[in-house]
Parts: C-alpha cells; sequence; structure tokens
C-alpha cells in the first residue's frame, strides 16, 4: 500500500474527500458550476510524422445470429435484431446506417460456427432449418443462411453503401471430443457459400474463419478475475482449437479465397476470431504455409464482465488495455509479414451487456478511481469503454475496430425500436471528423489522469486537426491549451440533467433526435482555450492548422 500512496500522494487524498462530497451518487455530476475545480492543461503534439494508421473503414458495427429466444439474466434483449430476423426494411435502421457510411458491418458471433449456408451441393442433402432451443452449444441448435435472405441482407447493405466482413463455419466437419474439435475442418459448405458470394458481386470486404476460442490457461482465467476478458477459458464456450489444425484451415480458407476470386481485388481473410493470447496468436501466425495467409488478425474486447455483474457504472476496471494492443502489434511484428490488427467484436461486457450501462451516455467512461490503487499499488488509472477504446486501437495501429453490436443485447448502437443509443453518435462523430493518420499527443498538467487526449489528422481538411478529449473528472473541468492560433470548432457531448445513465445524449448543449440529427459545432478562437465540462466529452478540430503530419 505504500506505494499506491507515493504514486497517488496528496492527489488520492484530494479525491477521496472529493468522491465522499460529490459521488455518493454516481448517477449525477453537480451542475452548479462554482463547484467546478478547473484543471489548466497544455497539449503537446507532435505534428512532423503519423504514428500510426487505421483502415478508412476503422468505424465498424456487428449483427449477430443470436435468436429473439436468447436471454441472459432474465433479460431477453435480442428481439429482432438476428441477420436472420433483422426488419431490413425499417426506415429508421436505414437512416442510421446510412449516417455512417461507409459503414464496415461484420457479420457473425458465437453462433456462426452453427450455421449451414443452403446453396450448391450440400443444399440438396441438408435441410435448411432454423435455430432451436435445445441442450446444445450455446443453447441453440445448428442454423441455416439461405440464399434469399442473403440477397435482402446485400440489397440492403448496397442501398445503405455498407460492407461486410462475414465469419465462416469454423467448426463444420470437425468432432467434438470433450471440450475440443477436432479433425480437419470441412469446406465445402463455406466454399459454395463464397462461390455464390463472388458470382453475385456483394460488397465483402472480409471473410473470417470462425470465432474461435483459445486454451484454458491459469494465467487467463487469473486475468479474467481481475475484468481483462472473457471466453479466454473454455468453460464459457465448451470449445477450444489446436493451433496447427487451425493454421491449417486458415491456408485452405486463402487458397479458396485465391482460386474463386483470382487475380483481382479480393476479400481479405481475417483470423483468428476470439481473445487474444499472444502464445496460441503466435502459433498460428507461424503455422500458416501460405504467404501470407492473414492480412488481418482478429481480437475481442469484452473486459468489464458479466452483465448480471453489480456497480459496472461506478467501478474501475483493469487499465492495461494499452498494454494489450501493445502486445498484438509486438506479435504482429515478429511473426505477421505485414498483417492488421482488427478488434472483431467489442462490447465491454459480456452476454448482451447491461441496460442503462452499456446503453448509455456512461458507457463512454468509468469514473470510479479506488479499485486499481488498492489492489495493484502504483495503479491509478481510468477506463472508457468506446471512445476511449476507440481511440487507444488507432494509437496502436489497430486498423479495424468492431463494436458489438449495430442493434441487438444491451450493447447496440440502436436500441430495440432503432433509435440512436449514445455511443451512436459518438461514432458517427468519430467517423466524420476523425481521420486515418494517427497523431502523437500527450497533455501536460498536475493531473492529466483525470482525462484522455486523442488526435487524428481531420478527415476531408488537409493540414487540419481534429483532437478527442474525454474527461473522467465529475467535478473538473479541463481548461485545456492546444497551443495553436487557428479558429477551432468543437464539439461537446453530455448528460441532458447530469444523468450518465440516460439513453440520452447532448451535443453542445442540444439534446440528439434520431440518426438524422444535425451535428452542429461551436466556433472558438484560436487564442482562447478549449474548457471540456466535468463528465464530457469533446471533439476539437482545427480546419486550419497546417500541422505538417497532415499534409502529406
Amino acid at each position: 500500500m505504500n506505494t499506491c500512496l507515493a504514486s497517488c500522494g496528496t492527489l488520492t487524498l484530494l479525491l477521496i474527500v472529493l468522491a465522499v462530497l460529490g459521488s455518493l451518487l454516481p448517477r449525477h455530476h453537480r451542475r452548479d458550476h462554482s463547484l467546478w475545480i478547473a484543471l489548466p492543461a497544455t497539449l503537446a503534439l507532435d505534428a512532423s510524422i503519423p504514428v500510426a494508421t487505421v483502415d478508412e473503414h476503422f468505424v465498424c458495427a456487428t449483427i449477430d445470429w443470436w435468436p429473439q429466444g436468447k436471454c441472459n439474466y432474465g433479460s431477453c434483449s435480442w428481439f429482432h435484431s438476428s441477420i436472420l430476423n433483422l426488419d431490413l426494411t425499417n426506415r429508421l435502421l436505414a437512416e442510421a446506417v446510412t449516417a455512417l457510411a461507409p459503414l464496415l458491418i461484420r457479420l457473425g458471433g458465437s453462433l456462426e460456427d452453427q450455421i449451414f449456408y443452403d446453396v450448391g451441393s450440400s443444399a440438396t442433402t441438408t435441410t435448411c432449418k432454423t435455430f432451436t432451443t435445445q441442450n446444445h452449444r450455446f443453447g441453440f441448435s445448428t442454423g441455416c443462411l439461405n440464399m434469399s435472405r442473403w440477397q435482402q441482407l446485400n440489397e440492403f447493405f448496397q442501398r445503405t453503401g455498407s460492407l461486410v466482413a462475414f465469419g465462416l463455419n469454423a467448426l463444420h466437419g470437425k468432432e467434438r471430443i470433450d471440450n475440443t474439435f477436432q479433425g480437419p475442418w470441412n469446406s465445402s459448405n463455406a466454399r459454395d457459400f463464397i462461390a455464390y458470394t463472388a458470382s453475385k458481386g456483394y460488397p465483402i470486404k472480409a471473410w473470417g474463419l470462425g470465432k474461435s476460442q483459445l486454451p484454458w490457461k491459469l494465467l487467463n482465467w487469473f486475468l479474467f478475475l481481475f475484468h481483462a476478458g472473457n471466453e479466454l477459458s473454455s468453460s464459457f464456450s465448451g470449445v477450444t482449437l489446436d493451433s496447427r489444425n487451425y493454421a491449417a484451415d486458415v491456408d485452405e480458407l486463402q487458397q479458396t479465397i485465391d482460386e474463386i476470386y483470382g487475380t483481382g481485388q479480393k476479400p481479405v481473410l481475417v483470423a483468428p476470431d476470439g481473445f487474444f493470447d499472444a502464445y496460441w496468436y503466435s502459433q498460428v501466425l507461424q503455422q500458416t504455409r501460405t504467404d501470407p495467409a492473414l492480412r488481418a488478425v482478429s481480437l475481442h474486447v469484452y473486459d468489464l464482465g458479466p452483465g448480471d455483474g453489480k456497480n459496472i457504472a461506478a467501478r474501475i476496471l483493469n487499465a492495461a488495455h494499452a498494454d494489450r494492443y501493445q502486445q498484438v502489434q509486438r506479435v504482429l511484428r515478429q511473426y505477421g509479414n505485414g498483417a492488421k490488427a482488427w478488434v472483431g467484436e467489442a462490447g465491454g461486457i459480456y452476454n448482451g451487456g447491461q441496460h442503462l450501462v452499456s446503453d448509455a451516455f456512461v458507457f463512454s467512461f468509468w469514473y470510479d478511481k479506488f479499485f486499481l490503487c488498492f489492489f495493484f499499488p502504483g495503479y491509478f488509472f481510468f477506463n472508457s469503454r468506446y471512445l476511449d477504446q476507440l481511440g487507444m486501437a488507432a494509437l496502436h495501429n489497430t486498423a479495424v475496430f468492431c463494436r458489438q453490436s449495430l442493434i441487438g443485447g444491451n450493447y447496440g448502437l440502436l436500441d430495440s425500436n432503432f433509435n440512436p443509443n449514445p455511443d451512436f453518435y459518438s461514432a458517427l462523430l468519430w467517423k466524420r471528423l476523425m481521420g486515418e493518420v494517427v497523431l502523437n499527443v500527450t497533455s501536460q498538467s498536475l493531473n492529466s489522469s483525470s482525462f484522455h487526449t486523442y488526435a487524428h489528422c481531420l478527415k476531408n481538411a488537409r493540414g487540419g486537426i481534429a483532437v478527442l478529449v474525454i474527461n473522467f473528472s465529475n467535478n473538473t473541468q479541463v481548461v485545456l491549451d492546444l497551443g495553436l492560433e487557428s479558429q477551432k470548432l468543437e464539439y461537446h457531448l453530455s448528460s441532458p440533467d447530469g444523468n450518465v445513465q440516460s439513453q440520452r445524449v447532448a451535443l453542445n448543449g442540444q439534446v440528439l433526435e434520431g440518426a438524422k440529427s444535425e451535428l452542429k459545432a461551436i466556433a472558438v478562437e484560436g487564442s482562447n482555450p478549449s474548457k471540456v465540462a466535468p463528465l464530457s466529452i469533446a471533439f476539437i478540430t482545427l480546419p486550419d492548422a497546417f500541422v505538417p503530419a497532415c499534409t502529406l
């Protein structure tokens, strides 16, 4: 505990006092500006060269296979949001996806390995059946995607300007023995499906090989207890895959893609599609024989525990997320042969999320600051969810980040009535403002850990920059000097009435209503500091900054 006291010092004592006085009701923050503490800060921006780049489709969202009967902890939150039953004619759905266009949509999830594609030679011998509840893996029988539904989906994607990353049935043909699936992948059904899809010219950006699960390791179980992830253990999925067998399956899929798409532009092969384990991933990368077999390596992010967790909205969790992205990059530099990192699925809270947390404004922050200081002396971190994860992933060269989900569960960008949840607007602002080039930025202040900053080149503005500021404090206003004289356009997101568990969000004080809401900025003179209120998020853009790294 001495280490913690030494690192936290008087700041710990101050925050404890503030917690007692102002954080007894964590759902709300004080609206009396006279009680706010002003925190002067200076932004140090390395404007010479980029530190990372992201894909043009960095912002991605998922649509899952879960049927309406999928329930967790008494909550049946998937309603009609499945790939198989989502209402593709809904006007609000089309407006939301079009607003995010061009949007990459990942089709997949836990049941993807139980999907049969009703096409080709396999269709003559296998009956196309819908999911039924039974004592089976994940509680459901095998399901089926028929080609009329596949056509409807692709018509929707083309109408809304979307691209698709599709997770294939990696367990097809494998034999389950105890908690492992063994033997070669039977790729015939997937091959027929890929060939049919290519013949139709459907907009596929990537093919993935199933939602692979990693072997149980004692270390992974320990990390799970401290919220470093789920599905690291076979106890959650009932599945482990041998890395050598999986590498052979990856080679077979790459050969299939090459044969079907020929020498022209072809979809990316993205795999594995599970929770990152450095040893297992490096083994797969070393054992693939096709050179290169993988252009994208995918991992999942569910680090807040289960959907029935207590006090999630006021709990600090494992803050070592930057280290996770750094580990991925280390493995890719050594074995990846040019492969990019993807986050293929990120819902934060597994088993469908938690209502009024993962579908509310608070999902941008966790602001209790004492858990890690107690359990891990020397740590005094904040962990923001969606926007902070986007910023952190981009900073560490992650090409694509897929939010679980677009709709469905308690973590959708859209609710069950197709209306935007707060994170939809976060995604929309990121999509419109944060370009593909990532800059190195640091903040200098007495307490820079109370807020996070990220900087990118401004989208569609040569030389301009966009800075994302996330203020975690419930009583401290960040007064930020960007060190540039260029006029600023600012977008401040906050919760209405100070209720951070609201499912509504305000932009510059105006509550946003629907995907077609106009996102108006406020203009601030370059010589004036930017003021970011407690428990709020600001996108600050400088279109005329003429930053050298953004003119390359």
